[in-house]
């Protein structure tokens, strides 16, 4: 090998070394440079300087470690007479261009066809990205244990007979059994089941093992091993590749005993409702967007003379109110469900009854909205006035009743909020995990695949964020804490969440914001969800090929910014109206770019919380200019 090393550039060792880019020297038994790799000598001289005789440790090793290392150098001489050695591994700083810097030496002893020529080979390799790299890879071995020793379902393989191959997770606190009963074959899956749900579990798991690509999440009962039933989601997944030789049933379980109870305790609520809208003395009925009634109380069945089954269903304006207000009301309730009227709180109408006699009532109107925002419909509440002292009570009593309905829907939302939250958490991590390749590498059509997955859970967290916000500013628990903080530095950050976004949408972004401005006076939990939501806008309605500006300068004592798009921008008319909550332009720009109408509505909470002012100016087909201004800390 030295031969061919002093051969010079044209020499197969030579060659290789620099096709590598290794850091590469050859020591003679003087410690002087017999040769050495051009990266070598990038790093330790300047250009074009020969370093060929020069002693290499007088030249290029710090003082101080000097003396020792030299020894250890001419102890693997002594090496020659023990053909099974291994090279050395010392860790030294040389002196470069650069300064001092750490490398790594692995130190080859050579000898060349005559017997008294004896070498050292010494490969050097940065011993800060060697540590850097262990580093990484400890942190994700940590990382990856503890989503394994936190997680708080189970994750476990089957063969086609519900034998279990492997398993993990949460296995004894919700099964009652031991991990090892079921490794050991004493428990077999199907033993879980519950009979009436074995059928169902059978059909599903068949998918499972012989469909490419299926993936399923379905709901069975397990009885554990004292015998109490248990609820569980079990998502059942096949990631073979037409592989026959691998069939297995691989599948995650989640314990929902308490969604489900949750969800009892809803329909019991709901059921006892019923009864209560029955119980008042009101006519109470609610009429979806068709003008259709979808319900009625027994009240309002006696006013009108039918029984239940005859009006559920039936056009409230054609069959019950009189020919004179009829046209005029159908075309008022038209306008409230475009959202372009609001219901007056109170309104006097006519109802025809079945035997054509007109009684005058006196009705409470409410639009019901599902949690998007959209309009599904109104409810009603009605008395007649000729009794009206004594209706007066029982309507008050009814909208009690209608209150605490609300506030138990609102109790419900953030508890299912809470509890979607720990599924998506597993989800999330896992997903993370797989598109990151720590479990293993994925083709293109994986990749793409798991970032869908990856996109989407985000997608869903940042709702259920939304949502639990909502709840905390609803029960006025929002407590901030304010620090100095560098807007520079939110918007980085919120820049570096969105870049794949901003490269899948080809959207060319130029922020101008100075880290010189001063600080703000800002909430580090709360204010990056703002600056993170106000751009992810402009990128969501901004086309291919469009640019977003982002600058930022001081006026007196606030950093007043602007986040600027070239996107499909906002007529006059709905400027006044967007920070309102629920809010929707209108329902086919919900269908095409998605949204729940909470994101700007929190984002102004949040910065009037902050002191701060927010306000956009915007033109149809041109763009929209958001302005943000931030109390200087």
């Amino acid at each position: 090998m030295v031969q061919d090393l002093e051969d010079g550039t044209s020499s197969m060792a030579s060659f290789c070394f620099e096709t590598m880019g290794a850091m590469v020297v050859v020591l003679d038994k003087n410690m002087r440079i017999l040769h050495a790799s051009t990266r070598t000598s990038a790093i330790l001289v300047s250009k074009g300087t020969e370093i060929k005789g020069i002693d290499w440790f007088e030249a290029f090793v710090p003082e101080e470690a000097r003396d020792h290392i030299r020894e250890k150098c001419y102890s693997c001489f002594l090496d020659f007479l023990d053909t099974s050695s291994s090279p050395m591994d010392i860790e030294c700083s040389l002196i470069t261009l650069q300064g001092e810097q750490s490398y790594c030496w692995k130190i080859y002893p050579l000898k060349t066809a005559e017997e008294d020529t004896e070498t050292l080979l010494i490969i050097l390799e940065d011993g800060l990205n060697s540590r850097y790299l262990d580093e990484q890879v400890r942190r994700m071995e940590e990382k990856y244990a503890c989503f394994v020793k936190n997680f708080k379902g189970i994750f476990f393989q089957a063969d086609p007979f519900y034998n279990i191959r492997f398993i993990a997770g949460a296995v004894q606190s919700i099964t009652g059994y031991k991990r090892e009963d079921f490794l050991s074959g004493k428990v077999n899956w199907a033993n879980l089941l519950y009979p009436d749900d074995l059928s169902s579990f059978d059909r599903h798991a068949e998918k499972a093992i012989h469909v490419q690509g299926y993936s399923g999440e379905h709901s069975y009962r397990i009885v554990r091993s004292d015998g109490r039933v248990k609820w569980v989601n079990i998502h059942f997944q096949n990631t073979w590749c037409n592989d026959n030789n691998n069939d297995a049933i691989q599948a995650i379980v989640y314990d929902i005993s308490n969604l489900k109870q949750a969800e009892e305790l809803v329909i019991k609520e709901r059921n006892k409702a019923h009864q209560y809208i029955d119980a008042a003395g009101s006519l109470i009925g609610v009429v979806n967007t068709d003008m259709k009634i979808v319900l009625v109380n027994k009240k309002a069945c006696e006013v009108l003379g039918y029984d239940e089954n005859e009006v559920l269903g039936r056009n409230w304006f054609d069959t019950f109110l009189p020919d004179r207000v009829r046209n005029i009301t159908k075309e008022n309730y038209k306008r409230v469900i475009a959202g372009e009227m609001i219901p007056p709180p109170f309104m006097e109408n006519y109802v025809q009854t079945r035997n054509g006699e007109e009684r005058l009532i006196l009705w409470h109107d409410v639009v019901l909205k599902d949690d998007s925002g959209m309009i599904m419909g109104t409810i009603s509440s009605g008395e007649d006035i000729t009794e009206r002292k004594k209706k007066e009570v029982e309507l008050a009593n009814a909208y009690e009743e209608l209150k605490s309905i609300d506030k138990m829907k609102d109790e419900f939302l953030s508890n299912l909020s809470h509890e979607l939250k720990t599924p998506l958490i597993s989800i999330k991590g896992y997903s993370e995990l797989l598109d990151e390749e720590v479990l293993g590498y994925l083709n293109d059509k994986q990749k793409k695949a798991i970032d869908a997955i990856v996109r989407n859970s985000t997608r869903l967290k940042r709702l259920i964020d939304s949502l639990l916000f909502l709840n905390i500013v609803n029960a006025g628990k929002a407590k901030y804490k304010f620090d100095p903080v560098s807007l520079k530095e939110l918007v980085d950050q919120a820049l570096y969440s969105l870049d794949s976004q901003i490269k899948q949408s080809r959207i060319n972004v130029e922020c101008n914001v100075s880290p010189y401005e001063p600080m703000i006076r800002a909430d580090q939990d709360y204010m990056p969800q703002v600056l993170l939501h106000i751009i992810e806008n402009a990128i969501k309605f901004t086309a291919a090929g469009g640019r977003i500006f982002i600058n930022a300068k001081r006026e007196a004592d606030r950093l007043h910014m602007q986040v600027k798009d070239t996107g499909i921008g906002i007529s006059q008319a709905q400027l006044g109206e967007i920070f309102k909550k629920f809010y929707q332009i209108d329902g086919s720009m919900t269908r095409r770019y998605g949204g729940t109408g909470l994101g700007l509505y929190i984002c102004k909470t949040i910065i009037d919380a902050h002191g701060g002012t927010i306000w956009i100016e915007s033109e149809e087909h041109v763009g929209t200019t958001v302005h943000i201004t931030f109390p200087v800390y």
